[in-house]
């Protein structure tokens, strides 16, 4: 549909805003909050502090208790991990659209062309770590709310706004601290993770993150039939997984399949961490190996688990000197929005109406903080500038127009969802 005037006019707005978003953006960038270790998260959430309280009301610094914190590696000493909060509008006004972003980051690896913790613009494109995960999205959310602001755009319901730790590495002092200790109130919310201008995710896949340890005895490598090799155990699990479990998964010769069609497949990593022996000439007694699996729409936690216990088990019935055991790293289920919500189908109008081309819709292939509204009962979806693809890769970017089309949907999301008063 067409933009009405009030619509025109923001978009307009932060059509003209856009040297004030690439600043925003080139500002956090430029803030190492890469985890590990997870440092100058302190300064990250006074930069948020200070832009939001330019436009936003009740702004405000969560501070974690301890017993949340993780550790520096180094001294032990506990991280500080600060959850930034905000309103936007009548703080009396029950219905609220919600934002959320972490601003946390994955450590820059080498072979960066350009320096990952300063902000480098070249061809349409900003450069540095986290500018497409997510700091844009952040950046985008902030500038949007900010016009609507500018603006004096008379929304009936409110914005709140939250900026989170703790995403990357899936621990418990960001989101799921603000859902379950903070009682966060709204009606829906949207993730600012990067899906592109073309693409909106209505949910993600679930994840089961595994550590398989398998035993044997410890002998000199000279003589190792006085031993059992824990590694050669390892070996016949691999060798189970990739017969009873990895043909009905996703495969590198599917890589031509669309978005939509790998979001309803699932995955599985094997040995993202392996560990075994302690010496060249010792038969290893031990071997630990990772699993990262997937899970597709339909596949639970429960099932997948199920699914490689059973093969220890079987393991176990063949051969009764084999040892091995299963630890949970971490785990949580797919979740979705249905396509027939307002909130989703607001948001597919709202693409097609800044970019001219209904959206893509699908999973997200990655899992995110969704989880957590969605467990409390908020209705949220996945969508933001940026592309999936270059989410933690080296010289990661992000285009400065899907700043500004992800900045311009916002705000249509914001006016069409809450509405404004006559």
């Amino acid at each position: 549909m067409a933009l009405s005037p009030v619509e025109q006019r923001v978009c307009d707005k932060i059509l003209g805003q856009g040297d004030e978003l690439v600043q925003v953006l080139s500002n956090l960038v430029a803030i190492n909050t890469s985890d590990p270790p997870g440092e100058n998260y302190d300064k990250c959430a006074e930069v948020l502090v200070q832009y939001l309280s330019s436009f936003a009301s009740n702004v405000a610094i969560i501070e974690i208790p301890e017993e949340y914190l993780p550790r520096h590696p180094s001294t032990e000493n506990p991280l500080p991990r600060p959850n930034v909060i905000a309103e936007m509008g009548d703080s009396k006004k029950e219905f609220c659209l919600h934002f959320n972003g972490h601003y946390d980051v994955v450590p820059a690896t080498s072979g960066w062309n350009t320096p990952p913790y300063k902000a480098s613009i070249k061809d349409g494109r900003l450069y540095g770590r986290g500018s497409s995960d997510m700091k844009a999205g952040i950046a985008a959310v902030m500038v949007a709310a900010k016009s609507l602001k500018l603006e004096n755009i008379p929304l009936r319901g409110k914005i709140s706004f939250s900026f989170v730790p703790d995403e990357e590495n899936d621990r418990s002092a960001g989101s799921k601290f603000l859902t379950e200790q903070q009682n966060i109130q709204a009606n829906y919310c949207i993730i600012a993770e990067p899906s592109s201008s073309s693409t909106l995710f209505n949910g993600h896949k679930g994840d089961l993150w595994l550590e398989i340890t398998t035993y044997g005895k410890a002998a000199h490598a000279s003589s190792p039939w006085k031993g059992l090799n824990a590694f050669d155990e390892m070996v016949e699990v691999i060798n189970e997984i990739n017969t009873r479990i990895r043909p009905r998964l996703f495969n590198q010769e599917d890589i031509n399949l669309s978005t939509s069609a790998v979001s309803n497949i699932g995955t599985m990593t094997l040995g993202g961490i392996v560990s075994t022996g302690e010496s060249t000439n010792v038969v290893p007694s031990q071997c630990c190996m990772t699993i990262d699996r997937r899970l597709a729409p339909g596949e639970s936690v429960q099932q997948t688990l199920a699914e490689f216990s059973s093969i220890l088990t079987s393991l176990r019935s063949r051969n009764p000197k084999f040892q091995g055991e299963i630890k949970i790293l971490s785990q949580y289920e797919a979740c979705s929005t249905a396509i027939e919500s307002r909130l989703v189908n607001t948001l597919i109008g709202s693409l097609q109406d800044i970019t001219g081309k209904p959206p893509e819709i699908s999973l997200m292939t990655a899992g995110c903080d969704m989880r957590y509204f969605h467990s409390v009962g908020i209705p949220t979806v996945i969508y933001g500038p940026g592309d999936l693809s270059m989410a933690h890769q080296v010289d990661e970017y992000v285009e400065i127009r899907q700043l500004v089309t992800a900045a311009q949907v916002y705000a249509l999301m914001s006016i069409r969802l809450l509405g404004l008063q006559p």
